[in-house]
């Protein structure tokens, strides 16, 4: 090979190369020239939860609206912590708003209201037995079924609410 047949190899490569990148830039605009444009209320509900997700998760108060906010936010942390009273709460109360979270669909074995399984823990350990279960904890329950503020008296109703 020599001077002239490489120099015509090279303009023909090149010539080659700069057509293609000439082909691949129209496709690109003529894509582009295609698609549509996207409309942002095309539905709303996207839009909406695209707004929820960018929305911040909470505000900043500052000065006296932030030092009420906070003491708000305190007494009703300290309301929630606050220990029930002995007789504020009955059986059904307690069952209702804390046993049912497990017991009403049986999660981890937990007996479910008028269920056979119920009437054999009671046959085997008594009221006496269920409620130091229900006090000190049993499998996955937590003692007190994770309110310590009830008295032993209160989970005892509970257990008798249970049997009825």
């Amino acid at each position: 090979m020599n001077q002239n047949d490489d120099s015509a190899f090279i303009r023909r490569f090149s010539g080659i190369i700069i057509g293609l990148m000439v082909f691949t830039g129209a496709i690109i605009v003529l894509a582009l020239s295609l698609r549509p444009e996207p409309t942002i209320d095309a539905n709303p509900s996207q839009v909406r939860f695209a707004e929820e997700r960018v929305a911040p998760v909470a505000g900043v108060r500052e000065g006296s609206d932030g030092q009420a906010a906070l003491a708000a936010a305190q007494a009703e942390t300290l309301a929630a912590a606050a220990p029930a009273e002995a007789g504020a709460l009955d059986g059904s109360q307690v069952y209702n708003t804390v046993c049912t979270a497990c017991h009403a669909a049986g999660v981890a074995g937990a007996p479910q209201l008028g269920s056979d399984l119920l009437a054999q823990r009671f046959a085997e350990k008594g009221l006496e037995g269920l409620t130091n279960s229900v006090i000190n904890g049993l499998n996955v329950m937590p003692p007190r079924g994770g309110r310590p503020d009830l008295t032993d008296e209160q989970l005892k109703a509970a257990v008798e609410f249970m049997l009825q």
